[in-house]
């Protein structure tokens, strides 16, 4: 893998009021607000996520004779990368402005409430629309239901995302739009709750290992280099609800 740090392109997509500007503010700035205030169009902030690889390298440790042959190790490594999230509006009178950040995204982070059965239907529309402006042929993919913590107000059973998800997007012969080309569902689908930071690390977390993953499928894609931003001094809430 390249010596140089990755950077992937990440957006998050889903209906208004689901929580994407809550789980950004929480995973960049570790700060949660009950307070709301819709997203208009999309801005990015970034961060940096070490993801740990098995990666192979050559055993060539001074304890070894001169004539010994250096045997290859496979060891874990901790790999840096960095993440440029978009947050976009969920609201569609805003969708044209939104679809001119979709281009060249890495991975799409599809959200939905799980008090709210629409807004996982309406994944398919996101995810359609997303596809037919991101220019990227295999983006990663990854499947969040926000809200867990308001269980008694379930509508909404991880195990049947899958279900419902592959039979409502794959109703139609658009071979773009069928989610089981692009998601492992064991690994890649998620339930959390944004007030809950290890819950929105796991997910990021993810994001940074199906970045890698991408580059090892496609070792030619360019790699991207740029500074993050301090999201240790004066950062402000964001304006969600959860």
């Amino acid at each position: 893998m390249d010596t140089e740090t990755p950077t992937f392109k990440v957006v998050l997509l889903g209906d208004s009021g689901v929580g994407k500007t809550c789980i950004r503010s929480q995973f960049v700035h570790h700060i949660f607000t009950n307070a709301y205030k819709a997203t208009i169009g999309g801005d990015y902030l970034t961060s940096t996520v070490m993801v740990t690889r098995r990666v192979t390298t050559d055993d060539a440790g001074s304890n070894h004779d001169t004539n010994d042959i250096p045997q290859p190790q496979t060891i874990q490594k901790p790999i840096k990368t960095h993440l440029q999230i978009w947050d976009t509006a969920g609201q569609e009178r805003f969708n044209s402005i939104s679809r001119a950040f979709y281009r060249g995204t890495d991975i799409v982070v599809l959200v939905y409430d799980i008090t709210n059965y629409e807004s996982l239907l309406n994944l398919k529309t996101w995810f359609k629309n997303f596809m037919d402006h991101c220019q990227v042929p295999h983006p990663g993919v990854i499947v969040v239901g926000n809200k867990s913590d308001q269980a008694s107000d379930r509508v909404i059973d991880l195990e049947e995302i899958k279900e419902i998800l592959t039979l409502n997007i794959n109703s139609g012969t658009d071979s773009d739009i069928n989610l089981n080309n692009y998601v492992n569902w064991e690994t890649d689908a998620f339930e959390i709750c944004c007030k809950k930071l290890d819950l929105v690390n796991k997910v990021f977390y993810r994001v940074g290992e199906v970045g890698l993953d991408l580059i090892e499928e496609n070792p030619k894609k360019d790699i991207v280099a740029f500074d993050t931003i301090d999201i240790g001094a004066g950062q402000r809430a964001s304006k969600c609800f959860c």
